[in-house]
């Protein structure tokens, strides 16, 4: 009897197999449209306290110090306003920390983002706003506010910081007449100034040597209507210089060859990522006298900077990317440890060192945050002891995560495009609908790690691919092209390519195919539907350019017109660049998504392709969030954003 009822029950279980419950996409819409609990985490310098920023209600942003030791935690920076944004932060001191906070602000007509810099005590009982300026200063904004250079960290009062002087601004009983960018040592606990480096209109930018001397600028120059021209030139000088040398001048609307990344600990080099057979490689470069080191290249991707930290934000890794972030560590020590820790976590890696404490005796580590969002840790060497500290993001330990993996597929000409797959968690499946991603930018890429819009998809059960089509950044000069505006036919299908490859592996249902992209992407999405119509049924566009000739347009009233117009370019392009000339071309249905106070794109971008499809009698809708700038840092709003875009999508599809 035993035996027949076990057979019973197993022919029970063949016979009635379990129902999957759909997912619950309004859940997974305010699981995933949630900002991060803890961003931008950063160690104090005896390793016992950190700073971090978390959410302030939906859309504004707080500065927690929480004290590890004593298990307690201050606020002491909030704002619950969208548009003014803390970000930035370091430890000048166990006592004090210095931030940046962004917020938006008119000139006349024009919106323009504003920051300032505030010291503010550990504890939240004192604030102050650094670089201020006289009172008798002439009318005008300073856009960009006062910026630290050097934390000086054995002095604990002061650091420099570059600072924007206005013409005619009162200098004790003397009247200042030349403007422009100044480096100023700063006393953290006052905010009175004292003149390190003389003010220059052309000066974009300084930087110190991290030891106390001011030892790089980078100059630029205006037309006479006032537009900054399309070349910068950099500079540095030796220890205890005068004499500025110049080292390399560029296009800033071109792919650079050559990107400043600091001096090296003792001071005595200057490390640059310049061109290498083709990619950016990293170099050691004298200031003046002696031969360049060539310190890391790869032959297959660009080099994207440096990781910096401790005492002196000393250098210790070369990060590139391949199919996701990689270091290669200048310190023995450090990489021994890292090496030691991802074994310790089998099954979390990786391991990435965020911040030492400056003994160097403790490290602040972000543990995972591929396929999961990450979590941050403390090591202590001496001890020996890894201590848990708290999620990227919280309220996903319950959720298993979709699995992603680096694939790569051939164009149309047969170039391999390589290219992000995220597959819905559980038992492949063959034939499942897909969402094409393409980046923003458009000099971006995607790379392995988890992604908070890919996973709502993969969650939802759509196959996510985010293809790094030609125009992307990371993978050197020829790759580069001319960006993706002036080459976007091969972008646009390099993108399109990703679609059909999905659907003839078998991996997509070709009649299933949906785009989603945000920024360039918003772009991809909608001119990948116009050069081939039919291949998708839906397409969502958030923040969208839709207009080169608008593009350039929005910023005649900038600076940087020049550039801007340069990176588009003139000539037939522009026009069948356009989905908002072409959108009679357009057969399935469009959401638009965008904030009226986007500084990156225009909100009538938007307005004008909705204005577009509304002339051709296209199925569209525009929805506009207000107040809400480029990348809509609001919860509610993100929440039912994919909420929308997901019922929007799963409506076409069926």
């Amino acid at each position: 009897m035993i035996a027949l009822r076990a057979a019973s029950l197993l022919v029970a279980a063949i016979t009635a197999a379990p129902v999957v419950a759909a997912p619950d996409m309004a859940k997974l819409a305010e699981t995933y449209g949630a900002r991060e609990t803890a961003a931008s985490m950063r160690l104090s310098p005896g390793g016992g306290k950190v700073l971090y920023f978390t959410p302030a209600g939906t859309a504004g942003s707080a500065v927690i110090v929480a004290d590890l030791d004593a298990g307690t935690t201050k606020v002491v920076l909030s704002a619950d306003q969208p548009n003014v944004r803390p970000y930035r932060c370091g430890w000048k001191s166990e006592t004090r920390v210095i931030c940046r906070v962004s917020f938006i602000t008119y000139a006349g007509s024009v919106e323009l983002v504003v920051g300032r810099a505030f010291s503010i005590a550990a504890d939240g009982s004192s604030r102050i706003e650094l670089g201020v300026r006289s009172s008798t200063a002439t009318t005008g904004i300073d856009q960009s506010g006062a910026d630290v250079l050097d934390w000086l960290p054995d002095d604990p009062d002061h650091v420099l910081m570059q600072v924007n002087v206005p013409e005619q601004e009162a200098v004790g009983s003397n009247v200042q007449r030349r403007s422009g960018l100044s480096v100023q040592r700063v006393d953290v606990n006052t905010g009175r100034m004292t003149p390190v480096e003389r003010p220059d209109p052309q000066v974009f930018g300084f930087d110190s040597d991290e030891h106390g001397e001011v030892r790089y600028r980078m100059l630029g120059n205006s037309t006479a209507t006032g537009y900054v021209r399309d070349r910068i030139s950099h500079y540095a000088r030796g220890k205890g210089g005068a004499s500025w040398v110049r080292l390399h001048e560029e296009t800033v609307s071109a792919r650079s060859t050559w990107n400043y990344l600091g001096f090296d600990e003792s001071g005595d080099y200057l490390l640059t990522a310049r061109d290498y057979n083709g990619r950016l490689a990293l170099f050691r470069d004298p200031v003046g006298v002696g031969s360049s080191q060539l310190l890391f290249a790869s032959d297959k991707v660009d080099v994207d900077g440096v990781l910096r930290i401790g005492k002196w934000r000393r250098p210790v890794a070369a990060i590139f990317t391949t199919d996701a972030a990689n270091y290669r560590y200048f310190d023995p020590i450090l990489e021994k440890r890292v090496a030691a820790l991802s074994g310790a976590l089998a099954g979390k890696p990786p391991v990435v060192v965020l911040d030492e404490s400056w003994d160097g005796g403790r490290n602040l580590l972000l543990v995972g945050g591929l396929d999961d969002p990450g979590r941050y840790f403390r090591y202590d060497a001496k001890s020996r002891q890894l201590s848990p500290l708290m999620p990227v993001r919280a309220g996903f330990d319950a959720i298993t995560p979709a699995p992603q993996r680096a694939v790569s597929y051939p164009a149309a000409d047969g170039t391999m495009i390589p290219a992000v797959m995220t597959v819905p968690p559980g038992p492949a499946q063959p034939g499942r609908p897909a969402i094409i991603m393409p980046h923003g930018g458009p000099a971006y890429r995607d790379a392995l790690g988890f992604d908070w819009l890919a996973q709502y998809w993969a969650q939802l059960g759509y196959v996510v691919l985010q293809p790094n089509f030609r125009g992307s950044a990371g993978y050197g000069a020829q790759w580069f092209a001319q960006n993706g505006f002036k080459s976007w036919p091969v972008a646009i299908g390099d993108v399109n390519a990703g679609a059909r490859w999905l659907a003839a592996q078998g991996t997509a249902d070709a009649r299933r195919i949906a785009i989603f992209g945000w920024s360039y992407g918003g772009y991809a999405a909608l001119q990948g539907a116009i050069v081939d119509p039919g291949l998708y049924r839906a397409v969502v566009a958030v923040a969208p350019v839709t207009d080169l000739a608008g593009l350039k347009a929005d910023s005649r009233e900038y600076s940087n017109y020049n550039i801007v117009a340069n990176m588009v370019g003139d000539g037939p392009h522009v026009m069948a660049g356009s989905p908002a000339q072409n959108a009679d071309r357009i057969t399935v249905p469009v959401l638009l998504f965008h904030g009226t106070r986007d500084q990156n794109v225009d909100v009538g971008q938007s307005r004008a392709m909705d204005a577009a499809l509304s002339r051709a009698g296209k199925q569209h809708q525009l929805v506009i969030y207000d107040g809400l700038e480029h990348s809509l840092i609001d919860s509610k709003a993100r929440t039912e954003m994919l909420l929308q875009a997901g019922q929007f999508i799963e409506n076409a599809m069926r």
